[in-house]
């Protein structure tokens, strides 16, 4: 299955609610990536899910991140009661395409926020081990599978 890039598609709390009811319906686990080789349990849901923690294991690799830096993946099983907890959370980041005047000349940034889910990686997976959607949080990028649009 092809990944569609949907950076900036979720800023709103509505389409990542939208989003999180089309994932939960072929979703079997959940991965989370703790950035920074921080705590485990730093991560709330990670703390909240504790009993449903499949694997943990340690990686510098992931869907769409490679790094020198040793983080922990942790594989959560998929549950009604995740996908509740999941829509409390605004949306997992935001990104922006802005134009911005400098003067002389219209030039383009990119904004990425942080919102209350934080900066860890997450991904979403079907029964056979396919992606339906994952972000590189920190960074503001999220990608989709493309039949979910």
């Amino acid at each position: 299955m092809n990944l569609k890039d949907y950076t900036g598609k979720l800023n709103a709390h509505k389409d990542y609610l939208e989003m999180l009811d089309k994932i939960e319906k072929y979703c079997k686990y959940i991965e989370i990536v703790i950035i920074d080789a921080r705590e485990i349990m730093s991560n709330p849901i990670v703390n909240k899910f504790e009993k449903d923690i499949e694997e943990v294991v340690t990686v510098s690799e992931w869907w769409g991140t490679k790094t020198t830096c040793k983080n922990n993946l942790v594989k959560i099983g998929a549950s009604k009661a995740l996908f509740n907890y999941l829509r409390k959370f605004e949306t997992f980041c935001k990104y922006y395409f802005c134009k911005k005047y400098d003067g002389d000349f219209n030039e383009y940034v990119d904004i990425q926020e942080t919102t209350d889910f934080g900066y860890d990686d997450i991904a979403f997976y079907d029964s056979r081990k396919n992606i339906l959607l994952c972000t590189t949080t920190h960074e503001g990028y999220i990608m989709v599978r493309e039949d979910l649009l």
